[in-house]
């Protein structure tokens, strides 16, 4: 009786060989969680920089055809018209987005030569921040109202090239 009393407290912990085996249970989890909550995150930061692309260019628009003189507006005046909500800037409207705008507007009866440009354009691009380039998509809309998106896997590369130009790249729409 004593010798069965005495194996039974000696059976009150988990043996390592236990707590090894749901250790590297948890590490098998955690491996194949991880990277699909990444993507998943990767996947809302960049529907949320499409969404804020396609309001930003329906806002052109609108801006545009209240507009007497048929102009784009700028970021500025965008938001001096109540275009757009006060508090944002181009850097903190899309997390882990920054916007680049060009907008063009030249005036009515004027035609450019040489430039390429038709008259009155405007060129939105959300490019990923420092903190993720290669690991997010960098998208364009421009007047014509079609997201397009360039990608490149590089590490360490954006959509720009050593003078910032867009016109360069090959963008894909986004149907």
């Amino acid at each position: 009786m004593f010798r069965a009393f005495s194996k039974a407290k000696n059976h009150k912990g988990f043996t390592l060989l236990e707590l090894l085996v749901v250790a590297s249970i948890i590490a098998i989890i955690a491996a194949i969680a991880i990277p699909q909550l990444l993507n998943a995150k990767r996947s809302a930061w960049e529907s949320r920089a499409k969404s804020t692309l396609r309001a930003y260019g329906e806002t052109e628009l609108a801006y545009q055809n209240t507009n007497n003189d048929k102009h784009w507006g700028s970021w500025e005046a965008l938001i001096n018209t109540d275009y757009l909500a006060g508090g944002y800037t181009k850097g903190n409207i899309i997390e882990n987005y920054s916007l680049w705008e060009s907008v063009v507007n030249v005036p009515q009866g004027t035609t450019l030569s040489g430039g390429g440009l038709s008259d009155n354009t405007f060129t939105i691009v959300a490019f990923p921040r420092s903190t993720a380039p290669g690991y997010l998509a960098t998208f364009l809309i421009r007047e014509d109202e079609t997201l397009r998106v360039y990608r490149d896997n590089t590490p360490g590369a954006n959509a720009w090239g050593a003078d910032d130009d867009y016109g360069g790249l090959t963008w894909e729409p986004i149907r």
